[in-house]
């Protein structure tokens, strides 16, 4: 019966390891009242530091003791204060605990609320040179994103120049298609594969951000910033971000800049095929720069995302329609998260426990798997 017993706990170690990981990480993020002090206590106390990483700023935490250790490249979504938010850094502390290397840049356009292919180009940057970090376990870095910051990750790991650098890409609340999007955030609709419009109501921070990104794709000019300060004093707060431009005039405007404004002003779901057509070849090809669904590019690594059942950012449809192109794709949606905020009630202890398998999957694969 020892024998068994010893058998059974080195089958099912790195399940219990990954286990009492994901109670450290997640004990960072609920701020739970015993558990989280008495995790500060157990565990070592993490270093800290701001670094330049692939000419970004950025924070990383690392674990007490000597390494290597196995590295996590935080991914951030359009978040103002960046890594320095205090849940980020939380975050970052939680996996140094756990015993994860970690890395939370501060990547291009994303304080501002703007998303660009220089945004993606940073990312996969960002992880090659984590990945070639001497205090970094066998040469990998696990990718793990929120909200955009998702999107990137499994963007980055499409690039060959990451061939054999990631262990996984661990997502909450992706999108995968850039033409979803923009047309949530402008008509309040979406198309599904079979031609169906589906009725989805998004925050209006969606509107602000793919404003901003979708300016951001003009060509530099005198169009280009005065829309984008018309963006920016509309702020990131308001209601309907994009009012503003169903009124302005457009005949003073360029023929790029012009069309831009037709799709952003434009709230008839049937006239967003024709409007997106009409973008300039080159806005379109940085905007399809921007879809992990756009391009050839296949993710070889595992896939594990989260979402919501009704995510106020993003479809679930979002998540599942990576199969595609990343087979090893799977989709955990629970009741637990709104978005990127994890909560957690005595009532729906199931969604939580979905969420912690999650966290648990994630972690373990960091560590064990092979790309």
């Amino acid at each position: 019966m020892l024998a068994v017993l010893i058998g059974l706990l080195v089958s099912y170690w790195s399940w219990v390891d990954a286990q009492v990981r994901a109670a450290v990480v997640i004990s960072s993020v609920l701020e739970a009242p015993i558990l989280t002090p008495g995790v500060e206590v157990v565990s070592g106390e993490p270093g800290i530091e701001d670094v330049s990483v692939a000419g970004n700023p950025a924070l990383v935490a690392r674990p007490a003791g000597e390494g290597p250790w196995p590295a996590i490249f935080l991914v951030n979504g359009t978040v103002r204060k960046g890594r320095k938010l205090p849940e980020v850094r939380n975050l970052a502390e939680g996996f140094a605990r756990a015993g994860y290397l970690v890395v939370v840049p501060d990547l291009p356009g994303l304080t501002e609320a703007r998303i660009t292919p220089q945004t993606a180009d940073a990312t996969t940057q960002v992880a090659r040179e984590i990945s070639g970090r001497p205090d970094v376990e066998d040469g990998k870095v696990a990718l793990v994103g929120v909200s955009t910051g998702a999107t990137l990750a499994l963007l980055a790991v499409e690039d060959p120049a990451l061939r054999g650098k990631v262990s996984l890409v661990a997502g909450v609340a992706p999108y995968s298609n850039i033409k979803t999007v923009l047309s949530l955030a402008t008509t309040g609709h979406y198309r599904r594969p079979d031609g169906e419009l589906v009725r989805y109501e998004a925050t209006p921070f969606l509107s602000y951000v793919v404003g901003r990104s979708l300016v951001a794709a003009l060509p530099p000019g005198e169009d280009k910033r005065t829309l984008a300060a018309e963006l920016e004093r509309a702020g990131r707060e308001s209601p309907d971000p994009l009012s503003s431009l169903s009124s302005r005039r457009t005949d003073i405007l360029g023929a790029g800049a012009k069309s831009v404004v037709g799709l952003l002003a434009n709230r008839d779901p049937e006239r967003f095929d024709a409007l997106y057509a009409d973008l300039p070849e080159e806005v379109r090809h940085d905007l399809e720069e921007l879809s992990p669904l756009a391009g050839t590019g296949r993710i070889r690594v595992p896939v594990e995302l989260a979402t919501g059942p009704h995510d106020k950012y993003f479809p679930t449809s979002q998540s599942y329609a990576l199969e595609r192109v990343a087979p090893q794709r799977r989709v955990t949606v629970t009741g637990a998260l709104d978005h990127t905020k994890l909560e957690f009630s005595l009532g729906d202890i199931p969604a939580f426990a979905t969420f912690d398998a999650f966290v648990v999957r994630s972690l373990r694969t960091a560590r064990t798997a092979e790309s």
